[in-house]
């Protein structure tokens, strides 16, 4: 549960964040989107129009240093140009127009065309089919010597400008009130003359025409805005003008001066209708965009949670193992940022922890082992002042007993109490020295110093030594060792092995009977047995008889039963040789064994 938890917590917290920023991001672009664009596009306009007329200004004003110039701020700001005189004729020879001389007064006037040639206006115009000498009746607004044409008549054709008219509305001007009273309006004009010059665009230049009829209009608001004193001509301008309901542009003029007089007019116009039909079609493409983000944010959200969430879950799940002791995981670095770091030092303290745990644990072993040999030692220190108070107590009492006797003078023969004496003295001086000899063995401090000897030499000379015991009973040895088998261990420990098994067999073997001595060669081991002939140990008694003290027939006397402390140095010789050892029953007998180690080759 607590898995899905933070999976589930990352999740929502990373969808929160994606959503939030994206509904702000949305937000922001539908209230202040459209603001920024216009005022950035308004001033970027602007500053290059300010340009291009300080260099109009301080140019030579030729056509192909203006046609760079236009060319310049055209690739800057994608927006429409055109110079004007004072008079507003066109200054460019792009531009198409005509020129009248009055009949009466044989005056020149300028009459631009452009603005009256827009797509609609077009085909009427050219059913006037004009040429140079045509006599022309034209009505329009006047300015010095430029007519800007409301109606134009021939002998049979009527044209008129629906365009200026609407203008001249625009600013309470009624043209079918006016045309019949044109003298009370000082800027209309209604005259007649016949055509001087013509400039008429071609059916293919139409598309030049439509592009700048938009600028025109622009450029004949700000005329008739002048005419009526609501705007300064000296000064830069910037007005909105809209053509329709659906088209908006922003209009920029400014006077070129030359010695502090007005020489011309630049007039610039760009468009602001993309920016409304990019928002139209923006709020649109949100409502699907917004679908489409959201699902990719879901996505997203899981995946990153998960990645970040499995690192995590990790970390977890080996830190809990660790908790439990156990070290056996680790964590994967395949990163070098925080939660790598953290992996790889979660592994380093992994690692250090199983280390001083084990050395804990072997210590506390170290320590159980030295508590259990402190134990063990305690345990011999008071076993052996138990036992050999037991068996000093005997001896003791034979020496007191004949010593009073001795005093008493019970006997004029005081050898025999004084032999009897002297032998339980070494009978005690034997016990005592066997008492030492486990103690030493079992205190666990004894080191056995290792070598290579011949265990058939080692046989023959415990033979020899106790040859005089097996002559007193008339016991035949039979001896089997092979003088060339070596074995590594302790000499003199493992001929004391031998005497006590031996002396042992010697004891137990009825007189005149048999006593196998011999070593065989078992591959890597030697075996050693000491077998004789006789009666066969109790089953219960195969066990203890390597206890000390321990005697199969409790009625013996000590003087046929030994101290009952050999077997019991025997076992704790063997044990320290790591050697193999045990007694069973055969048919005719007790056969006592052990096994040695073969040194190893270059020993």
């Amino acid at each position: 549960m607590k898995r899905e938890s933070v999976v589930w917590k990352l999740f929502l917290l990373t969808v929160g964040l994606f959503t939030i920023t994206f509904l702000f991001f949305f937000l922001g672009q539908s209230l202040f989107l459209e603001k920024f664009y216009i005022q950035k596009k308004t001033d970027r306009v602007q500053q290059a129009f300010k340009e291009f007329v300080t260099d109009y200004e301080h140019s030579r004003k030729d056509f192909t240093t203006v046609k760079q110039l236009k060319q310049r701020f055209y690739e800057q700001t994608n927006a429409q140009l055109l110079l004007l005189d004072q008079n507003g004729i066109v200054q460019d020879e792009d531009y198409y127009y005509m020129e009248i001389k009055e009949l009466n007064t044989n005056k020149t006037f300028y009459i631009p065309l452009n603005t009256i040639l827009n797509g609609e206006a077009y085909s009427s115009f050219m059913n006037l089919s004009l040429q140079e000498r045509d006599h022309v009746f034209i009505k329009g607004i006047l300015k010095d010597n430029v007519i800007i044409p409301v109606t134009i008549q021939t002998k049979n054709q009527k044209w008129r400008s629906d365009s200026v008219i609407e203008d001249l509305k625009a600013f309470g001007i009624q043209w079918d009130v006016i045309k019949d009273e044109l003298d009370s309006h000082q800027f209309m004009i209604d005259t007649e003359g016949y055509i001087t010059k013509l400039h008429l665009p071609l059916k293919a230049d139409l598309h030049f025409i439509s592009n700048v009829d938009s600028l025109m209009q622009a450029v004949q608001s700000w005329e008739l805005a002048v005419r009526l004193g609501e705007a300064d001509q000296r000064k830069l301008t910037t007005y909105s003008f809209q053509e329709n309901e659906e088209v908006r542009n922003q209009v920029f003029v400014k006077p070129i001066m030359q010695n502090g007089k007005i020489q011309a007019f630049a007039f610039a116009m760009t468009s602001l209708q993309p920016v409304d039909e990019a928002m139209n079609v923006l709020k649109h493409y949100y409502l699907y965009a917004f679908i489409f983000v959201f699902f990719i944010i879901i996505l997203l959200s899981f995946y990153f949670s998960k990645m970040i969430a499995r690192p995590l879950l990790e970390i977890h799940n080996v830190t809990k193992k660790m908790a439990n002791l156990d070290f056996s995981q680790k964590l994967p670095v395949i990163s070098h940022d925080e939660i790598g770091s953290l992996s790889k030092s979660i592994n380093t303290l992994s690692v250090n922890l199983k280390d001083r745990i084990e050395k804990l644990r072997i210590t506390n072993e170290q320590l159980k082992e030295e508590v259990k040999k402190e134990r063990q030692l305690e345990r011999t220190r008071k076993e052996f002042i138990s036992g050999i108070s037991h068996e000093l107590k005997t001896p003791l009492s034979v020496i007191r007993s004949f010593a009073e006797g001795i005093k008493d003078k019970i006997s004029s023969d005081t050898d025999y109490y004084t032999d009897v004496i002297l032998e339980e003295v070494d009978n005690m001086n034997t016990l005592i020295l066997e008492m030492l000899e486990l103690a030493k063995l079992e205190s666990g401090t004894y080191k056995l110093k290792m070598t290579p000897f011949s265990i058939g030499d080692l046989l023959s000379q415990v033979h020899a030594k106790l040859s005089f015991n097996i002559e007193n009973k008339h016991l035949h040895v039979q001896l089997e060792a092979d003088r060339t088998l070596i074995v590594q261990a302790n000499r003199n420990k493992i001929e004391q092995v031998v005497v006590n098994l031996l002396s042992n067999a010697i004891r137990h073997t009825p007189t005149g009977q048999c006593i196998t001595l011999g070593a065989y060669d078992y591959g890597s081991e030697v075996k050693v047995i000491i077998h004789n002939t006789g009666e066969p140990i109790p089953e219960d008694s195969l066990e203890r008889i390597w206890d000390r003290f321990y005697r199969i027939d409790a009625s013996r006397s000590r003087h046929t039963g030994g101290t009952g402390l050999g077997l019991s140095i025997t076992k704790h010789i063997l044990e320290l040789h790591k050697a193999p050892f045990g007694v069973q029953n055969s048919e005719d007998g007790v056969t006592f064994y052990f096994q040695l180690q073969k040194p190893e080759h270059g020993s």
